[in-house]
């Protein structure tokens, strides 16, 4: 049977491990359930001859948890290192000790394979479709048709992959047949995705088919989908334009309203929310600048992301071209990357946990439980910031830059976004070019009318 522990602020404090402290507010500001864990666990420290918190690692902390069924004293001794300790390193070792020891077995899948519900694995395709994408994969054409970019080839095969699983879904055989894309076209509109994501799958599938000499009528049916969401795409600009209004046509802007986000962390009190809130901050803030695609903002630390002495900078290859990029990100958006590499703790560990993370090659983009985001996750953040995926701020510094600097801005747009072709730049301007010089005509008319007579704009 356990002994009762009655000792008192005074009793535990009269240790001389205590007196380093004595006077400091959060040793008086705690309570003494708090004190009582963490003098048991300096004392079990002194034991283990441990003299500086800084080299705790997650085997300390299970020790010291010993033979107890649950995590429940770790969990005291988290909230009494956070009272006593505040904004410490060790904290975030506790934590992941706690979680270590709260994980369920789980019972492991005989096949060893994620599950998928959207798609089919690739090994799964009929030969015949992995050896044309062998072919792709190589460089090399067929029927007449060129393969598609290098950076594309995994949305292409993504595409073929749901298409297979629309048509087993169906019962169909595994061929590429006017039923199958009947079927898989059926699969994407219950989805109610938007017009240019249907007419971008359409189209993938439709390169497919030609490459692989699909029938005519499979061939017909696939140009039939491609255009009229094409058309439907080009409708559904309108909705584009309502987001682009929530940015302020601006990624200055976006950066205030990510500095906005990240004030609101410590008034957050789940470490979950407050995590989400840091990622949603730096994403918005970090990309509204670097409008690279989704599948380049999974910068990890040490190998795309790097740390000069005064400011980060970013070395990667991108996706879709196979192109060097590289970045010098603005110091001022230091304080983004300095909050998620800190997670709560304080600023005067800084350099030590940047230079934990370099070593470690540890995502920028990572959970509250310290494991890398799902790939969708920067583009989600976007979506619950401004209503639409981060694929939008290609748009909006195209849009800004030229407005405000005309083909000197439209260039600088390019080279941030890692585009080289005019064609791409116009594609992105055009009409939200249009509109928002239209905002802006309209914004510097009000000014105008404010510093003078308003009887001036009166109709007589």
């Amino acid at each position: 049977m356990k002994t009762p522990d009655y000792r008192t602020k005074k009793n535990i404090l009269q240790h001389q491990r205590w007196d380093p402290l004595i006077g400091d507010p959060n040793l008086t500001n705690a309570s003494v359930y708090e004190l009582r864990v963490l003098d048991d666990f300096l004392a079990f420290l002194e034991t283990r001859k441990m003299t500086s918190l800084a080299d705790l690692t997650v085997q300390e902390f299970v020790r010291f948890n010993g033979h107890r069924k649950t995590e429940a004293v770790l969990r005291k001794l988290r909230y009494a290192m956070e009272a006593v300790f505040p904004g410490h390193p060790s904290v975030l070792v506790l934590e992941e000790a706690i979680r270590s020891l709260g994980k369920k077995p789980t019972r492991k899948s005989n096949s060893g394979k994620r599950r998928l519900s959207k798609s089919v694995h690739f090994e799964d395709l009929p030969s015949a479709w992995r050896e044309a994408f062998g072919d792709m994969d190589a460089g090399i054409d067929r029927n007449g048709q060129l393969p598609p970019a290098t950076g594309m080839m995994d949305t292409h095969k993504m595409k073929l992959r749901q298409l297979l699983c629309s048509a087993r879904a169906a019962g169909l055989p595994d061929e590429l047949s006017v039923d199958t894309v009947r079927a898989y076209a059926r699969d994407l509109r219950s989805r109610e995705l938007a017009p240019a994501t249907l007419r971008s799958s359409f189209a993938a599938v439709q390169k497919f088919a030609r490459y692989t000499a699909a029938d005519d009528e499979t061939l017909e049916l696939l140009a039939d989908l491609t255009r009229v969401y094409e058309t439907k795409a080009h409708k559904a600009k309108s909705k584009k334009f309502e987001h682009l209004q929530n940015t302020g046509y601006s990624p200055v802007e976006l950066v205030n309203q990510a500095h906005e986000i990240l004030s609101g962390v410590a008034m957050i009190h789940s470490s979950r929310s407050k995590q989400e809130r840091r990622n949603r901050a730096a994403a918005l803030a970090l990309f509204s600048v670097m409008p690279v695609r989704l599948a380049d903002t999974r910068f990890v630390f040490g190998e795309t992301l790097f740390w000069t002495g005064e400011r980060y900078t970013i070395e990667t290859v991108l996706s879709k071209s196979g192109y060097p990029w590289a970045a010098d990100i603005d110091p001022r958006l230091n304080v983004f990357i300095d909050t998620l590499i800190l997670r709560g703790c304080d600023p005067a560990w800084l350099d030590q946990l940047r230079e934990e993370c370099l070593a470690n090659k540890r995502a920028l983009f990572i959970t509250n439980i310290g494991e890398p985001v799902a790939y969708g996750y920067v583009s989600d953040r976007w979506r619950a910031a401004v209503g639409t995926g981060e694929h939008i701020a290609r748009t909006i510094l195209h849009t800004f830059l030229g407005i405000e600097l005309g083909q000197e801005g439209t260039d600088m747009a390019m080279a941030a976004n890692g585009q080289r072709h005019h064609g791409t730049a116009k594609a992105y301007q055009d009409d939200a070019l249009a509109m928002a010089q239209r905002m802006k005509g309209q914004t510097e008319l009000m000014n105008v009318a404010q510093q003078s007579d308003l009887k001036m704009f009166e109709f007589r």
